[in-house]
């Protein structure tokens, strides 16, 4: 069997080489990229570092959109992490003259946080029995609060959409890659499109 290739997208925003070492670690062969290239990737990463409106200047900057509407509608798995989901959505309080790819309704807001910004472990509530109570990573000063897509939720002063799905897309706001064990066996579901599997 073929090793699985991952496109990871360089939003030039954050490092992305413990993403990539996390999806190697699992099997996976990852490729970093700025600009979309003809090569045929199985399934593709938008990482969770940087400001909304820095990230989305670059994704449209280097023709992203139409290449990521098009994996998604060949049911491609997709996986953004923090802002890399918050992107999908319509915009975000943190730069709200940016508008988003509106793939979602809705915004990431500044949420009631005891602190901002929010950052440490947090239990996950889910109908998936693979991800209810895993406990995972955040690094977020905005999240969405709801979603109809959502799939896990979470509590920091606020309960807050902690992750959604549709279709082959799969969003999360914390970090998987830094989330452990969890983290991993979650990165490994949505890159084989097995969320909810037997659910």
């Amino acid at each position: 069997m073929n090793m699985k290739k991952i496109l990871i997208i360089d939003t030039k925003a954050g490092n992305l080489f413990s993403l990539k070492a996390a999806i190697e670690r699992l099997g996976f062969s990852a490729t970093i990229l700025q600009k979309p290239n003809n090569e045929i990737f199985d399934a593709i990463v938008i990482p969770g570092q940087g400001r909304f409106g820095t990230v989305m200047k670059n994704i449209r900057a280097t023709n992203w959109p139409d290449y990521l509407k098009k994996a998604h509608q060949q049911s491609k798995p997709l996986l953004g992490i923090c802002v890399g989901m918050q992107i999908f959505f319509e915009g975000s309080e943190e730069d709200p003259e940016v508008t988003g790819l509106s793939w979602f309704k809705g915004k990431a807001e500044a949420l009631n946080f005891p602190k901002k910004p929010m950052v440490g472990w947090a239990k996950l509530t889910s109908k998936i029995n693979s991800w209810s109570n895993a406990i995972v990573y955040f690094v977020n000063s905005y999240a969405i609060k709801q979603s109809e897509f959502s799939i896990a939720s979470t509590t920091y002063g606020e309960s807050f959409c902690a992750a959604i799905k549709q279709g082959s897309f799969v969003g999360v706001q914390f970090h998987p890659e830094k989330s452990s064990q969890a983290g991993s066996l979650l990165i490994l579901q949505v890159l084989t499109a097995r969320v909810g599997e037997s659910q």
